[in-house]
């Protein structure tokens, strides 16, 4: 049961950076056929920053009272209809429907990024090993797979519409096969505590920890997003490349965090989270300060590749760091989640606003300070002693 349950969850992680990754590699295509500047672009975004705070608050009422399969199901439908409305706005051409169609894709997206973390980190507490890494590096994985298919696409000259529909129709039903495979009830409220369990439980999984690990995770996603946000566009309009050349760049970036995903595990476990989490945060300060400099393209691209494994390990060493002692695992797990998804797709629209201002490349230096805050706060993912192991 664990491994149907299992291959689910990473076919569900794959499939929905597949979805996120197609609309990124669309992007500036988009924006040209808005007639938009980068201002509204991030306004334009600040839909599915919207939507996705909406999906994130709502997944944990979802997820308490119906669980986790629900919450898939549901968040596949939203997104599902979030893509078909891009498409028509995209046709129209529609600012505000393109708007709404980004909106109904954050609130889906959201919903099950939270939901698929809470499943991921159950398998974990089941078979008793870290798999969050992998489900991460499947994510990924999916990201490149959409921007290989965005840059066929491009270079084919298949329209926007019809590409978003194909991926649409895709995951729709890829998730409705894939949830016949999950448990119900995945963290579910079922159980009733006594009073002074309960008293506990409230007092005890919010602490200093828990709220370290929150800002790493807000301040590392953050990262995340705004390079999966901005890449394409900044390579356009900072090294003035073609847009099919841009997300071949982005492409880049996707293959640094799903190698950094891949080969974590093994180097977790030998040298610990801390110093794995530090090596890092140093690699994506690197390679975001050399993308800055704009010294050349081909330093450009070698950079980041760097800025992309060094973003690979914030977000899934921090839900894992949330997940050691069981008792407390859902509720710490959660508020990690949000605040790295509420982080990745609200950031960068106030980046794009930013960069209207002083430029893309420049904008990036408040990137910079985000991950020099992470930083600060490394320790947090070292697995305590009185934890209770999975």
């Amino acid at each position: 049961m664990e491994l149907k349950w299992y291959k689910a969850i990473i076919v569900i992680f794959t499939m929905s950076g597949i979805s996120i990754s197609t609309w990124f590699s669309r992007t500036p295509e988009v924006r040209d056929i808005l007639q938009a500047n980068t201002g509204t672009m991030g306004l334009i975004l600040l839909g599915l920053s919207v939507g996705s705070i909406v999906g994130l608050v709502l997944s944990n009422l979802f997820v308490r009272s119906k669980g986790g399969k629900v919450a898939i199901v549901i968040s596949s439908f939203l997104m599902f209809t979030g893509f078909i409305t891009l498409a028509i706005g995209s046709t129209v051409p529609s600012t505000l429907v393109v708007t709404a169609g980004l909106f109904l894709f954050g609130a889906g997206s959201g919903m099950c990024n939270v939901a698929m973390n809470l499943e991921g980190t159950e398998i974990e507490y089941r078979i008793h090993k870290t798999i969050l890494p992998i489900l991460h590096a499947s994510f990924s994985i999916g990201t490149l797979i959409g921007a290989g298919v965005g840059i066929l696409f491009i270079y084919l000259g298949i329209s926007v519409m019809i590409h978003l529909v194909i991926i649409a129709l895709l995951f729709f039903f890829s998730i409705l096969v894939c949830t016949r495979f999950i448990p119900h009830g995945t963290g579910k409220d079922q159980h009733e505590e006594q009073p002074e369990e309960h008293h506990e439980t409230q007092n005890a999984w919010l602490n200093k920890r828990t709220v370290s690990l929150a800002m790493i995770a807000l301040c590392l996603a953050f990262v995340e997003g705004s390079a999966n946000d901005w890449i394409p566009l900044a390579m356009v309009d900072g090294y003035q490349v073609s847009h099919s050349m841009s997300t071949v760049i982005y492409a880049l970036f996707l293959c640094g965090m799903i190698t950094g995903r891949l080969i974590s595990g093994q180097l977790i476990d030998r040298f610990g989270r801390v110093l794995l989490l530090r090596i890092a945060i140093l690699s994506a300060a690197v390679g975001l300060f050399l993308v800055i400099l704009k010294v050349s393209l081909v330093v450009c691209m070698i950079s980041i590749f760097l800025w992309g494994l060094g973003a690979s390990l914030g977000f899934p060493l921090t839900i894992s760091a949330a997940g050691d002692d069981s008792r407390y695992a859902v509720k710490r797990v959660s508020i990690v989640t949000l605040s790295g998804y509420t982080a990745s797709l609200a950031g960068p629209p106030i980046l794009g606003l930013l960069a209207n201002e002083v430029g893309l490349l420049n904008a990036f230096i408040f990137v910079l300070c985000a991950i020099c805050i992470a930083g600060i706060f490394t320790k947090a993912v070292a697995k305590p002693h009185t934890a209770q192991s999975h």
